[in-house]
């Protein structure tokens, strides 16, 4: 996944693997959670994608000592909230969090959920998180067309419809390849003044 290495080497491609039947897609974005689900996905009977974000791996956090196994397909509530709900997966899950602490000195408060895995995707703590707060912003740096936002909008639309006070937003990153200049990639990737003013707007409505 993206780091400055354009093209070639940098991408979101959890949109085009979500696609396979059968295939368990795993988006860590923590230290506990790296090692939690990929004990449990080597241990499994599936085919598994774990997905790193290059950006995750400066990342320093708890780990729990000895064996540790996450539960695929349970997310993962990183920040409650009462106001908007925020879905978010692997590096926005950072970038989310950034966002929510900023609004919260402006009286927005934020949930921040963050699935873990998209395959299988924890879709009824998504929806419990909207009918408690009648917003949703879905934050993904993959392309918008056919991607994990999408797919999360149509379901909580259908399961969901009458839990919402506004429309279903998405926040993706720019539909266009990866450039390699690192000012030129912040540049396609939602950022945590983006975020932040996606969800003042949606707090609005």
């Amino acid at each position: 996944m993206r780091g400055a290495g354009a093209a070639q080497h940098s991408g979101s491609p959890q949109a085009m693997l979500w696609n396979c039947p059968g295939l368990r897609i795993v988006l860590p974005a923590s230290p506990a959670d790296a090692k939690g689900l990929i004990t449990t996905v080597l241990n499994g009977g599936d085919p598994a994608v774990v997905l790193s974000h290059a950006k995750l791996l400066g990342i320093e956090g708890p780990v729990p000592e000895g064996t540790h196994a996450t539960e695929l397909g349970r997310a993962d509530i990183r920040r409650p909230g009462r106001d908007v709900s925020l879905v978010a997966t692997s590096y926005m899950v950072v970038v989310a969090l950034q966002a929510a602490v900023e609004l919260e000195s402006i009286g927005i408060d934020v949930e921040v959920i963050d699935p873990r895995t998209v395959s299988p995707l924890d879709t009824d703590t998504i929806l419990a998180s909207v009918k408690k707060t009648g917003r949703l912003l879905i934050v993904d740096e993959a392309f918008a067309p056919c991607g994990l936002g999408a797919e999360i909008a149509a379901r909580v639309a259908e399961a969901g419809f009458d839990d919402l006070d506004a429309p279903i937003r998405r926040l993706n990153g720019a539909f266009a390849p990866t450039p390699y200049s690192p000012p030129l990639e912040k540049a396609v990737i939602p950022q945590v003044e983006d975020i932040a003013r996606a969800i003042r707007e949606l707090a609005e409505e």
